[in-house]
């Protein structure tokens, strides 16, 4: 017959519950705090580098971690690029690409599936950066999908081995969906933006750029006293080109004009070029005399004048 357990017992374990049960209500209400802080986030944020930090920083509240990472694989899925890094020795190599199967951000990239380390030591590759070394810790990483593919790889690190419960894992993989989503939108949000400022046909920068660019530099010329030039470029007879041609060939015209103007440019460096309407483009030259800007409007000129223009010839 089982003894019967004291009454100092039983209290004993009242108060050994409830103990349990505040710990479990605290870390189910800082989850909460947490699902709400990264919706908060998504909806109000639409850059994506802006967007990851201000995540990651939230995560930190719920999740105890030294160091984190994010890559986004890159459209052609030929590599990651990081898109954050919390270690500020790492800010100078964000434009550094990784490949598949390269260290921990590249082995869930390769599989899809998510991973954990409890000691860090005994992987082989690295964890955020190739050039980190190894060292014990632990280590969690997951990936981010859509529908379709993954988009990029999230992972946290601690300097402690065994650092994080499973609980953290789960939280973080939950939160990967919500993440993924808020991603795609500001890449969406983006690109949208990009195309609003790119003109479809030339491939160059809009009108409505140029002005922003001209305003700017005005800034610039009235608070430095440098110098910047304005070139004007437009196609003589081009409506003799659509009257005979037709509107469609003289589209395909223009359409050269794009890649022509930037290769005869002075590439990466001050010259911007535009689309100014129609047949007409632009040149905005920045820190350049009237002297320099006119090599570069008869470098232009010449470009022009020597290449191979096509048209088709209705039948």
């Amino acid at each position: 017959m089982p003894k019967p357990k004291s009454r100092k017992e039983s209290k004993g374990d009242r108060i050994t519950q409830v103990r349990d049960f505040k710990t479990l209500f605290y870390r189910k209400l800082t989850e909460t705090h947490l699902f709400y802080d990264v919706g908060k986030i998504i909806a109000s944020e639409l850059e994506p580098s802006e967007l990851i930090q201000k995540i990651i920083a939230s995560i930190g509240k719920a999740i105890p971690f030294d160091d984190a990472s994010v890559y986004i694989v890159k459209k052609d899925l030929t590599g990651m690029e990081p898109i954050y890094f919390h270690n500020p020795l790492l800010q100078n190599r964000m434009q550094e690409v990784i490949y598949f199967d390269n260290g921990a951000p590249g082995q869930i990239a390769a599989t899809g599936e998510p991973l954990i380390l409890d000691d860090t030591a005994l992987f082989e590759g690295f964890l955020h950066h190739p050039d980190e070394d190894r060292e014990h810790g632990s280590y969690i990483g997951i990936p981010l999908k859509n529908e379709n593919r993954i988009i990029g790889i999230m992972g946290f690190s601690h300097a402690e081995p065994k650092s994080f419960r499973v609980e953290d894992f789960d939280l973080v993989r939950t939160l990967s969906h919500l993440i993924s989503a808020g991603l795609e939108k500001a890449e969406l949000f983006k690109k949208t933006l990009e195309l609003a400022r790119v003109d479809e046909l030339t491939g160059l920068l809009n009108y409505r750029v140029l002005i922003e660019k001209l305003e700017e530099e005005m800034r610039r010329k009235v608070r430095t006293g440098r110098e910047c030039s304005f070139v004007m470029i437009d196609i003589d007879d081009f409506k003799r080109i659509n009257d005979r041609y037709g509107h469609l060939e003289g589209s395909r015209l223009i359409a050269q004009m794009g890649p022509l103007l930037q290769a005869a440019c002075r590439t990466g460096s001050t010259d911007t070029c535009f689309r100014y309407g129609g047949e007409e483009f632009s040149i905005l030259l920045a820190e350049t005399s009237s002297q320099e800007a006119l090599a570069v409007a008869e470098r232009v000129r010449k470009s022009i004048d020597e290449y191979p223009f096509t048209v088709k010839v209705a039948h």
